[in-house]
């Protein structure tokens, strides 16, 4: 379809782009947390995917260098997508030795190319090399392709039902500003598994389609990724630029509260948190189903950062907690004095709680006891 200069140009360009972007998500996120570094493992193991096709057509000799390292991380975009949407969509997640043994597909791949390869002299390898430009597949090729299918669609369906459960988790228990944070996840595995099938699909038709098909693919993919990251709300992951004077105390400089450099003085905090209870206590808001940080922060004049960094560190508990913790005490009020006109369920509602599950859940939190527990033990 191309000529070997355009398969060239075409894989540069693309390889310059993955690299370009590997810098800018390295900038913006300063390697902070677990999602710059899966991020960065993410953009890497995709470079000798595309380096090897190209390389089988337009310098066959060298070709085996790059198989070794292309056939066994070619598997591992599916693993690495799970554990990237994972680390991102739930700040407690932590990388543990077992989860070593989803790199074990890639390993068996790598194992079937080497022993299959290395006992070939130089002239079996390149008769090798073009029967596959040809469209033929051999053992390893076809071990690779084995693997590569069924995990495509194990990870696919993983991911998916993770990021439906997360996002649904979040929606119900008003978990707003973190709701708001990875929002986007669903879009990007949309965007990314669509053009991993669309890959699939051409290398099917054609498999030579993969030396353009796949960088291309992949750069789309990539930069569609560094865009959710940067401009979409990672407040916990990305270091906002000019967010705040610099001789104020979020900054810890210059505190009136006698804040050090760098972080929040106790003082400081406790005037938050003070202040942010005050207009929930006065407000009613926290029984608003809709209430978030972004409008916590617009309606008390204090950044999200700041707001949820006093009450993380002063309060010890999240603005989830202290939000469910205060409808939980209006619940218990609105239970003492249930009529013929309220039930649980109307309660739940009227104190800001989505469903019954939620409300249950909320109340056997802070009290040790389902609301039906409690109200028998009145």
């Amino acid at each position: 379809m191309f000529s070997d200069l355009t398969l060239i140009l075409i894989n540069v360009i693309c390889i310059f782009f993955l690299i370009t972007m590997l810098i800018v998500l390295a900038a913006a996120t300063r390697m902070k947390g677990a999602v710059g570094w899966t991020a960065a493992i993410f953009f890497l193991i995709h470079i000798p995917i595309i380096l090897v096709s190209l390389i089988r057509e337009v310098a066959p000799e060298y070709w085996l260098y790059f198989a070794y390292p292309a056939y066994t991380v070619d598997i591992l975009p599916y693993p690495a997508i799970w554990f990237f949407t994972r680390s991102r969509m739930d700040k407690s997640f932590r990388l543990r030795p077992r989860d070593l043994l989803h790199a074990v597909p890639a390993l068996v791949s790598l194992a079937a190319h080497i022993l299959y390869y290395a006992p070939l002299s130089a002239d079996r390898v390149q008769a090798e090399i073009e029967w596959m430009q040809a469209g033929g597949k051999n053992l390893p090729l076809t071990i690779n392709n084995i693997i590569v299918h069924p995990t495509f669609i194990v990870y696919t369906a993983l991911t998916i039902r993770y990021v439906y459960k997360r996002m649904k988790y979040l929606r119900d228990n008003f978990s707003d500003s973190d709701y708001i944070e990875i929002r986007w996840m669903p879009r990007f595995i949309a965007v990314y598994f669509s053009l991993v099938f669309i890959s699939a699909v051409g290398y099917t038709i054609d498999p030579n389609t993969n030396v353009w098909l796949i960088p291309v693919a992949n750069t789309v993919g990539m930069a569609y990724l560094v865009y959710c990251v940067i401009f979409h709300s990672t407040t916990a992951y990305i270091n906002r630029i000019g967010e705040a004077p610099s001789n104020s105390p979020e900054r810890g400089e210059l505190s009136p509260f006698g804040g050090v450099r760098g972080g929040l003085s106790q003082a400081y905090m406790k005037e938050i948190c003070d202040r942010v209870i005050n207009y929930l206590t006065t407000t009613g808001a926290y029984t608003n189903p809709a209430l978030s940080l972004s409008m916590l922060s617009a309606e008390t004049g204090i950044t999200n950062k700041n707001i949820s960094r006093s009450i993380n560190s002063y309060l010890k508990k999240n603005f989830f907690d202290l939000i469910n913790e205060m409808r939980v005490e209006k619940a218990k009020e609105a239970l003492c004095s249930l009529g013929d006109n309220h039930t649980i369920d109307s309660v739940a509602h009227e104190c800001g709680f989505h469903s019954r599950a939620t409300f249950f859940s909320a109340f056997k939190k802070a009290e040790g006891k389902t609301p039906t527990q409690w109200l028998q033990k009145k």
